[in-house]
């Protein structure tokens, strides 16, 4: 049998075996067959000139010796003639490559996916190729990476030979699956094929059968509150309904869901259906006990190939504390007749504390998208205060207020005349700022000051979040309206709360909500000390002398009514807000219609406060 190469993968070493290299080149020691010794032979042989002739030349020779030397002659010719023809076929007919070249080759294709180049150095493949039973097999056990390693290549009779391979699989989850597989390769016209059939991609595949993988979940971990208690236990949801809007609910897998998560999820298995439950769904449920399995057309077990122990899922902690979410659920319960939306955070972190919403199925405290009305003075007045101006500075509230043709004007037609900031800023003078953002704060001033306070950011906290957007304004009468927030910009309470907090510890934090260190970096903007030193005194007088005066809040409080005009006629309807602080905690509420700030918004927040 004629090949270069032997059985394991190596080079030749010259040995006699039936796919090492054939013996060097030219002919065998001894020289050519029938003529032993030197391959010259004797002086005058068939290699070379024969020795001088005597005097006189052939014709002195004797006519027998003549003879004899031609025959000579003609023997060496024909035995010279055969040897070329015999090397010449040897030449034409020997077998190209090697099984172990064929093997490494097949290998190498099915580890980079193309099945093109596998079916290239297969024969007896299904007539559709090979790419559909590998794609199957993949399916169905999840493949994510594939390893592949050539091993002993060992010949056989008639013409063929065994590849032995270890796979080593990556499946879901990170299962790593290794097995040692076998290749059959058989020579025909002149090459080494793969003989291929559903053996080569694992030994036990036979026709009509598929791998089937199946598990057994272990408890799922559980969605912990910054202080270790479950939130996603009954207890926590009996106390704060609104819990259950953070952490979600677990149900049966849908068919959406099987299909986006992958083996080794499977009809029935259960899933995180929304909220945290389901952003964080690998990590809470871990991995099943795992059995992969041979199964016939009938869906009948034929033979069990790998198990693996499986993985209990990882706790997710959260910022929530459950006193500040008890707090703020009472408070809102106490609301009748209106949806409300309430949230707290910790300012000098950025950690969200409580998040509550009445009625459930919305979740417009972290998704609203509301006018901020006059809470977004709180921007203003931020902006104004880097243009100089301070809370002394004399300004003027008229009842109404012409700009570009547009005729702003305060509640109930208020009229102050002069007063100082501060109390137009307490008393929530809507001409005030209209007329101070149209004058002072053109070329984007307020839209910077918005994007300060985290405008136009995306929040990264595990669940479903918006912050506030603010769209440039046109022309001055846009940005007047802007200015005390009845223009296009669009917040919920999570943004009035980040504003809140920001005033109170100089720095604006992005939200936090689960403690996942896989999300994108916390954003913080440093606020100048101009801001915070005009700010805080201005939102302290709200609650002292200003809109907020009669709520009757705690000492130590800081904040900014917001009555938020929606609809149209000369009275609409309206959203009640309060954002505030107290210390390291601010909070913000919107109470959906009520009216105005001071008096369905500000007693909401009084009675969290007060429930602390």
């Amino acid at each position: 049998m004629t090949g270069h190469g032997d059985w394991t993968g190596h080079p030749g070493n010259g040995s006699p075996t039936p796919w090492g290299p054939p013996p060097g080149p030219g002919p065998p020691p001894g020289g050519p067959r029938g003529f032993p010794g030197r391959s010259e032979g004797p002086p005058g042989g068939p290699w070379g000139p024969g020795p001088e002739a005597p005097p006189g030349g052939p014709t002195n020779m004797p006519p027998g010796q003549r003879r004899r030397k031609v025959i000579a002659l003609v023997t060496v010719v024909a035995v010279l003639a055969a040897a070329a023809v015999a090397g010449g076929s040897y030449l034409l007919l020997r077998t190209r490559g090697s099984p172990a070249q064929t093997a490494a080759g097949y290998l190498s294709a099915w580890q980079r996916g193309n099945t093109a180049g596998m079916r290239q150095l297969s024969v007896n493949v299904p007539p559709g190729g090979l790419a559909a039973p590998i794609a199957q097999v993949d399916h169905d056990l999840g493949v994510r990476g594939r390893e592949l390693r050539l091993g002993r290549v060992a010949p056989g009779a008639g013409g063929t030979a065994r590849a032995a391979f270890t796979a080593t699989l990556t499946l879901a989850d990170g299962l790593r699956w290794t097995y040692q597989g076998k290749l059959d390769l058989l020579k025909r016209s002149r090459h080494w094929w793969v003989n291929w059939g559903p053996s080569a991609i694992y030994p036990l595949l036979k026709p009509g059968e598929r791998f089937h993988v199946s598990g057994a979940w272990l408890s799922r971990a559980p969605i912990l509150a910054a202080d270790g208690t479950r939130l996603d236990s009954p207890e926590a949801v009996a106390e704060s309904g609104s819990v259950e809007m953070l952490t979600g609910t677990v149900g049966p897998a849908t068919a959406g869901q099987l299909n986006r998560l992958g083996p080794p999820y499977q009809k029935g298995d259960m899933a995180g259906q929304d909220g945290l439950e389901k952003t964080y769904e690998r990590r809470l449920a871990g991995t099943p006990r795992t059995s992969i399995r041979l199964v016939n057309g009938q869906r009948h077990v034929v033979a069990t190939v790998a198990n693996f122990g499986g993985k209990r899922g990882t706790p997710l902690r959260t910022s929530i504390d459950m006193g500040v979410q008890q707090a703020a659920s009472h408070a809102v319960a106490a609301v009748s007749k209106y949806n409300v939306g309430m949230v707290a955070l910790r300012p000098s972190t950025g950690q969200v504390l409580a998040v509550v919403n009445k009625p459930g199925g919305f979740d417009r405290a972290l998704l609203g998208t509301y006018p901020p009305g006059s809470t977004f003075k709180m921007v203003t007045a931020s902006a104004l205060a880097l243009t100089g101006m301070q809370p002394s500075d004399k300004v003027e509230c008229p009842a109404t207020l012409d700009i570009g043709g547009r005729k702003f004007h305060n509640f109930d037609y208020e009229k102050l005349g002069t007063i100082d900031l501060l109390t137009a800023f307490a008393v929530s003078c809507n001409t005030t700022f209209a007329g101070l953002a149209a004058d002072r704060l053109g070329g984007g001033k307020l839209g910077t000051m918005a994007r300060q306070f985290g405008f136009g950011l995306t929040p990264h906290l595990g669940i479903p979040a918006a912050l506030g957007r603010f769209t440039a304004p046109s022309d001055s009468t846009e940005l007047a309206a802007d200015g005390f927030g009845q223009g296009t910009d669009i917040v919920n309470p999570l943004e009035m709360a980040t504003i809140a907090g920001a005033i109170e510890d100089g720095v604006w934090r992005s939200p936090r909500l689960a403690a996942d260190h896989s999300l994108p970096a916390q954003v913080s903007h440093r606020l100048s000390p101009v801001v915070t030193s005009a700010l805080r005194p201005m939102m302290g007088a709200v609650v002292k002398i200003g809109t907020a005066a009669a709520v009757g809040f705690p000492p130590g409080v800081y904040g900014k009514t917001g009555t938020a005009e929606y609809g149209t006629g000369r009275n609409p309807p309206s959203h009640a807000w309060f954002a505030g602080y107290r210390g390291d905690l601010a909070f913000a509420v919107i109470v959906e219609g009520g009216g105005t700030g001071a008096e369905q918004a500000g007693p909401v927040a009084n009675a969290f406060l007060r429930s602390l």
